[in-house]
């Protein structure tokens, strides 16, 4: 077998045409039979996702059978692409836009994704965390398809130009908005994996910024873009993601939610 790509749970190699994900030894059955289980339902409903070929044992190792999609990691793709980060920002608006045209149901909700992280936030009053509460509650009942994680890293470019989504882990099936709201903060602030210099980090920065402007303006093609609920969602996000424990993000997100929580909420 051949490895083909590698992440924090995972290698993941080609055989016979297929790719094969195995995971770490840490990982338990249980977090991989519920990855199998999200592959399974989302390959029914979204042809953007990879086939997904069952679960098997292969050597004592459990083994994710999916389509092997031939191409590259757009984020590979936008470092030689440059000159075409506005395009490929559109694309990627398209690309979600048509990921949550579909419903879906039998995964975690959006309830079931955030109330835990929003609850055990500590740095809030309670008089802040119930409008937050009484936002989240009005927002949430919903069953579109959320990728739960989408970024440049988890988008390959077929051999046709074609964007194809993968590592559906994070799936939920609840409120659009809250997926845009996390994908434009992963655009914009989100940590890439490997050492940066000084000078990368700037240049993700100003990337980021044009990037996420353009792939809000593709998502909502032309149409108002919900600032209000958007900006509650973004601040959602950042107290769901400072519960992640990211180290490199802990400093700039708890800032980043003290002014959101002025903004939004004390007013």
């Amino acid at each position: 077998m051949k490895l083909i790509g590698t992440g924090r749970l995972s290698g993941v190699y080609e055989h016979n045409g297929q790719a094969l994900k195995v995971h770490k030894d840490w990982v338990s059955i249980a977090q991989i039979q519920y990855e199998a289980d999200i592959s399974e339902k989302v390959a029914e409903v979204c042809r953007i996702a990879p086939k997904f070929y069952g679960m098997e044992k292969q050597d004592e190792k459990v083994v994710l059978k999916f389509e092997n999609i031939q191409g590259k990691i757009l984020s590979d793709v936008m470092k030689k692409k440059l000159l075409q980060l506005k395009k490929i920002a559109r694309g990627m608006g398209k690309l979600h836009r048509e990921i949550h045209q579909h419903t879906i149901s039998g995964l975690k909700t959006t309830a079931d994704k955030f109330e835990k992280s929003l609850l055990q936030y500590k740095d809030i009053s309670t008089e802040n965390l119930n409008k937050i509460m009484e936002f989240f509650n009005q927002n949430s009942d919903q069953n579109h398809l959320c990728h739960g994680d989408l970024h440049p890293e988890n988008i390959m470019v077929d051999r046709n130009d074609k964007m194809r989504v993968i590592d559906w882990m994070d799936a939920y099936s609840g409120a659009p908005l809250s997926d845009v709201a996390r994908t434009y903060y992963l655009l914009k602030h989100g940590t890439p994996p490997g050492d940066r210099t000084r000078f990368d980090q700037f240049v993700e920065k100003q990337a980021g910024e044009l990037i996420g402007r353009e792939y809000l303006k593709s998502y909502f093609e032309g149409q108002p873009i919900p600032v209000k609920d958007l900006n509650m969602w973004g601040l959602i996000i950042r107290i769901h993601r400072y519960g992640e424990g990211i180290e490199q993000e802990m400093q700039a997100l708890e800032k980043a939610i003290a002014m959101g929580i002025k903004r939004l909420l004390e007013v």
